[in-house]
């Protein structure tokens, strides 16, 4: 699959199983723990007045919306999605929204103070080509927030929910998927995979869990760039 056909899988994707519904419209408990993710990573990023701060994978504008800064730029690669983060963040005049795929960032080198990606890294292509971009246009002791699913922990309750037959309590008004990980999701990112694959560019800060680190279903990770 070339660029271009990712592009169009992708916008299907996300008509498909709409992630912003996922966030606004499951049940209690999935839209609790999101709400949790979302706001965990606006904390990491320690964004300051004088910030200029990218959300890469901006999606919906659900965590864009929340984020201050000088200048809130968000980037996505779907057209469907963008058109629910640009009425989400309506009236906000320090966010800009373009379309872009995290893979070729369309931005100069050393461009942004803080960086967020959060939910991006397992849809798309190549992984490690969007992690180089990042690096690219941070500037020197830029803080970056990423933040990956935990897939294993997340399957293995699916499987317990339908086993009970608590589909439809559990996800509310949304049609979520049996098995992300054979649908929209491209590859699974451990927390040990991606800090392997920032080394030499990102110096750790810390990784927890979402709502725990003993129960993450979201993992956050905060890096400092060299």
């Amino acid at each position: 699959m070339n660029l271009q056909e990712h592009a169009a899988w992708n916008e299907e994707m996300a008509r498909r199983h709409d992630p912003d519904a996922f966030i606004t419209k499951s049940g209690f408990f999935i839209r609790r723990i999101e709400a949790m993710r979302l706001e965990a990573a606006r904390r990491a990023l320690e964004v300051r007045p004088s910030d200029d701060v990218l959300d890469v994978g901006c999606g919906s504008g659900n965590l864009l919306a929340a984020l201050s800064g000088n200048r809130v730029v968000g980037l996505d690669l779907c057209d469907t999605l963008l058109d629910k983060a640009k009425e989400r963040a309506a009236g906000l005049i320090h966010i800009q929204i373009i379309k872009g795929g995290a893979e070729f960032l369309p931005f100069p080198d050393r461009s942004f103070d803080r960086i967020v990606c959060s939910e991006v890294l397992e849809h798309v292509l190549d992984p490690r080509a969007v992690l180089d971009e990042i690096y690219r246009v941070a500037r020197p002791g830029a803080r970056v927030v990423i933040t990956i699913p935990n897939e294993k922990l997340i399957n293995r309750t699916k499987r317990v929910i339908l086993a009970l037959g608590l589909k439809k309590f559990i996800a509310g008004r949304y049609a979520m998927s049996d098995n992300m990980l054979e649908d929209w999701h491209r590859n699974e990112i451990s927390t040990n995979r991606l800090i392997e694959s920032c080394q030499g560019r990102f110096q750790p800060l810390g990784v927890h869990g979402v709502p725990l680190n003993a129960c993450a279903y979201h993992w956050i990770a905060a890096f400092k760039v060299h």
